[in-house]
């Protein structure tokens, strides 16, 4: 990697690292300074349940390192630059924050209303033996995409319905003509899930074919070269990769690295031990039960916290009895003492409230002590209350109900003997049916699971959390809500150009389902942490710059080998 230095790229640079904290001062690379990077991801118990991005879309933007999209988050937002962003989160990116991808530069018109994006030229799509040759992206193949994704079986209802028609006013000119204005469409068509951009050859194969790792291909920083189902996933730096990126004045070709390993580690004491014994050079979701220990064992690892981006909460099935009584679910929540679940399984860490909306959306969140009186108490620990308001559903004995949970998640399985004592106070009888990730995922995707779901559920953005889990008919809806006065009030948001309006009807959509539709239990959100080697170069701890999608930090990581073996790794 040679790096390519300009006098203009130079004074950039000088004058954005003058800018910058101390600690986020990056060290420059050697000319070459490679190394394979190991890790374990945010979801590195779960193994890629198949490779069709149709299919399984949330998983595939974090294991689809060899997918870019229109749009991405601009780290110079984060660590490395103005220190606005942490990039922890999930599927949200403000849209001053976002820069270009696939598009170079993009303009929402009007007369006709459309959006107009503008392609990077000299993008080639990785060859694949069987399935396509090299060559350069076109508009066309960005029109196949979405209008392929479309017509795929796991389409969601109205997700890109504002589109009237895609077309290709050039080889590099892409334009979305709109129906509608839709103030999500960043999420929707530039980075969010569905937007990983695919070529039409690998649309056109079977879905056999396309479930097969081997088949995948794209126009990202990685390719993927083999998978071990249950062990691992191995990438290697795509040398014919676009993006660039600027450290102490000179400019490098991404990736900074020889590859990327994903390592699927189902047992977490494992995973710590893969840590501790530098077999990983980061590990992106530590418990805080670890952290002293690895501070004891392993002094030289650095350490960043953030509160775990995803809610957690019980899904009540509202459209069955018992839960389809308001009254009900108030008091499954009455009946939970969270408070003492945060101390006794996240030491007092982490968050009474973070769903639907995070603490991280400052101009959306509600805090709890700014909520009605009637909704803060859901927040305590009130068995008394929870047997009258039983009582008067007509459920004076209690009742009894099935409780599904992922074996995948620790926190989880902890806490499921906890809540089952708690209903037991109240006369409410909860039979625990653990099941492993793929049938636990798939009860909820086919609409068949039990009454109760224990879950997280990711903080996305504001308007796709409002959709998938409370808009009625949505494919992620996992309470089955439905409330016509909550989907008017969704849709009119959604078309609201002034942002200032439109942030006060998402923040009084918010209020309203914790205050009154009650679809489900809140239970405390976990703080976790990330951890990485010194030796792990140009890094801040980020973890998205997309929804779930994390190939653009991956590739601005180099390996100082010197170094770790220095440490005696």
């Amino acid at each position: 990697m040679h790096p390519i230095k300009t006098t203009r790229q130079c004074l950039m640079a000088v004058a954005v690292a003058a800018a910058l904290p101390a600690t986020a001062m990056a060290e420059a690379p050697p000319d070459d300074p490679g190394g394979m990077v190991n890790v374990a991801t945010i979801y590195y118990g779960l193994d890629a349940v198949t490779w069709d991005t149709s299919k399984w879309n949330w998983k595939a933007n974090h294991d689809m390192l060899f997918m870019d999209h229109l749009l991405m988050g601009d780290l110079q937002r984060g660590a490395r630059g103005s220190n606005e962003n942490d990039f922890i989160a999930q599927a949200y990116i403000p849209s001053e924050h976002y820069t270009g991808d696939l598009a170079e530069s993009w303009e929402v018109k009007q007369d006709p209303l459309r959006i107009e994006f503008n392609l990077r030229e000299g993008v080639y799509w990785q060859a694949r033996e069987g399935v396509m040759e090299r060559r350069e992206v076109v508009a066309e193949d960005i029109i196949n995409h979405f209008e392929t994704m479309k017509a795929s079986d796991r389409y969601i209802p109205t997700y890109w319905d504002f589109i009237d028609e895609w077309k290709a006013e050039s080889d590099h000119k892409v334009v979305a003509y709109l129906n509608e204005f839709n103030g999500n469409w960043g999420y929707r068509i530039g980075w969010g899930y569905y937007d990983g951009i695919m070529p039409p050859e690998w649309h056109n194969l079977s879905g056999e074919e396309r479930a097969d790792w081997k088949n995948a291909t794209g126009t990202g920083p990685y390719m993927l070269t083999d998978v071990n189902r249950g062990r691992e996933q191995i990438y290697k730096a795509n040398e014919d990769y676009w993006d660039t990126t600027t450290i102490d004045g000179e400019t490098y070709d991404l990736p900074l690295n020889d590859g990327v390993v994903y390592n699927i580690i189902k047992d977490e004491s494992s995973a710590i031990a893969a840590l501790r014994s530098g077999k990983l050079d980061i590990h992106e979701s530590i418990r805080w039960q670890f952290v002293e220990e690895l501070k004891k064992t392993a002094p030289e690892l650095e350490f960043k916290s953030a509160l775990k981006t995803e809610g957690t909460y019980i899904a009540l099935r509202t459209d069955k009895k018992p839960f389809s009584d308001v009254r009900v679910r108030r008091a499954m929540n009455l009946a939970v003492d969270q408070g003492a679940i945060q101390q006794s399984l996240l030491n007092g860490e982490g968050a009474l409230l973070n769903y639907p909306f995070s603490q991280r959306w400052e101009s959306l969140y509600t805090p709890l002590e700014e909520l009605s009186d009637n909704a803060q108490s859901m927040f305590g620990h009130h068995p008394e209350k929870a047997k009258e308001l039983l009582a008067e559903a007509g459920y004076p004995d209690g009742f009894e109900f099935d409780l599904q949970v992922c074996s995948c998640d620790p926190y989880h399985t902890d806490m499921v003997a906890l809540l089952q004592a708690y209903y037991e106070m109240v006369g409410v009888k909860m039979n625990i049916k653990t099941l492993e990730y793929g049938a636990f995922r798939s009860q909820m995707r086919d609409e068949n699971q039990a009454d109760g779901y224990l879950m997280d559920n990711g903080e996305g953005n504001p308007f796709s959390v409002l959709r998938k889990s409370y808009l009625t008919d949505q494919t992620w809806n996992p309470a089955f809500y439905s409330d016509e006065s909550f989907d008017q009030m969704w849709n009119t948001a959604l078309h609201e150009t002034d942002v200032d309006k439109q942030n006060e009807m998402l923040r009084e959509m918010n209020e309203y389902i914790i205050e009154e539709a009650v679809p489900q239990v809140w239970l405390p959100t976990q703080e976790f942490y990330i951890a990485w080697w010194p030796w792990v170069k140009n890094y801040h701890g980020e973890l998205r710059v997309g929804a779930v999608r994390p190939a653009p930090i991956y590739a601005r990581i180099w390996i100082d080998q010197e170094l770790k073996e220095e440490m005696g790794y």
